[in-house]
């Protein structure tokens, strides 16, 4: 409570006070209350301004009283003057930061605040689920045009704050199911989050698909936004007796330098001689279950939203020239074209023997990326494929 005649005491308590402001202010579960606020802060302002003259003046006044450390007086009494002038100063700027606060509590006083709506009724089909320290919940919106999209809402469970769009696109015809919405909107934080990482380590500008805030979050979370991205809200990995329900299987991913070579095919022959290329690094039921062991296995093919998507056989090809990755996935279950493959007829062979029988028949230019593969040089499945995210103004899956 404030005394009124302790300066010393009033003044701890004031800084007190703001302190708590400056935390209750984070968010506000009705921005009507803005306004009140609004009308405290200016009111405070204009008190803080005559505190300002006040001690101005309490240092003129008694400045034959003012010696510095040596005992000097005219000195003592030159940094009282000095000391006065800078806080006639401050009380001049706050005058114009009274202006404006006067200015903001009449706009916000024509504000009619309509009611939010109740978060169970804000969207038919809402589902959530916990990715660290945040909450990410999605849920069927309107249409836009031929657009169909999902609304989200993003809530950090320390700091309370939230953040919530409508910009999550699935293209036109009907919307994806909402865990797969909920994988691509971690895909897409998990990007913004790197950015906002290079941001800081470069001393550039954040520049991302989300605001500052939401991609530090994200950084914050990254390894809880990244198993959400890769496996989805449902669970682990099926494990091999479940593996009769898995559509595709990660057959390599590629991204870097071996990405762009890949990627420098595409354009000179097309998908269909990348896809022959990539098939070099399927190793039948030794690729199956090393797919199966580490988790890369998806109802359908993972893209993202600058992915481009090319099929041949039972083969899909994602790839991204925008971000640098190349990714091969096979139908779980089916054999591919042995002219495919490279080979005349498909050899069946157990998964002991799988590789070196890849390795006799693959084509020329695979040869070295599965002797490799032999010697255990390099680990194909270091990333996920798909997991491409865009940095447009909407975020699209």
């Amino acid at each position: 409570m404030p005394t009124f005649d302790n300066p010393v005491a009033d003044a701890t308590e004031a800084s007190a006070a703001l302190r708590g402001l400056a935390h209750a202010t984070r968010q506000f579960t009705d921005p009507a209350d803005t306004y009140p606020v609004i009308g405290d802060l200016l009111s405070g302002v204009r008190s803080l301004r005559q505190v300002l003259d006040q001690l101005a003046a309490a240092h003129i006044a008694p400045r034959a009283r003012a010696h510095d450390d040596a005992g000097n007086q005219a000195t003592g009494a030159t940094s009282a003057l000095a000391a006065a002038d800078e806080l006639h100063q401050a009380g001049t700027l706050l005058d114009s930061v009274a202006w404006r606060l006067d200015a903001a509590s009449q706009h916000s006083g024509r504000i009619a605040w309509h009611p939010a709506p109740d978060p169970a009724d804000a969207g038919a089909g809402r589902t959530s689920v916990q990715a660290g320290t945040l909450t990410l919940t999605v849920w069927p919106d309107e249409p836009l045009g031929q657009h169909q999209r999902y609304a989200y809402l993003i809530e950090h469970r320390d700091s309370g704050q939230s953040i919530q769009g409508r910009d999550l696109f699935t293209g036109a015809g009907a919307p994806v199911s909402p865990e797969r919405a909920l994988r691509d909107l971690a895909a897409y934080l998990t990007a913004a989050g790197d950015a906002h990482q290079h941001a800081t380590d470069n001393g550039t500008a954040y520049e991302g698909p989300f605001d500052e805030w939401t991609a530090d979050v994200a950084r914050q979370n990254s390894d809880a936004l990244t198993e959400l991205a890769d496996r989805g809200p449902q669970g682990p990995a099926p494990t091999v007796g479940e593996a009769a329900g898995v559509r595709w299987i990660s057959v390599v991913f590629l991204q870097g330098s071996e990405a762009y070579e890949v990627l420098d095919l595409i354009d000179r022959e097309g998908t269909d001689a990348a896809i022959e290329h990539l098939a070099g690094f399927d190793y039948g039921e030794e690729t199956v279950q090393t797919a199966l062991e580490n988790g890369y296995v998806y109802d359908e093919p993972p893209t993202g939203a600058l992915d481009k998507v090319a099929t041949r056989d039972v083969y899909t090809l994602t790839y991204n020239p925008f971000l640098g990755h190349v990714s091969l996935l096979r139908e779980h279950g089916a054999l591919p074209d042995p002219a495919l493959l490279g080979i005349d007829t498909p050899i069946p062979a157990p998964a002991s023997t799988a590789a070196s029988a890849r390795v006799a028949h693959q084509p020329a230019r695979a040869n070295t990326q599965a002797a490799n593969r032999e010697r255990g040089a390099g680990d194909w499945f270091t990333r996920r494929p798909g997991a491409a995210t865009a940095q447009g103004r909407g975020l699209a899956l």
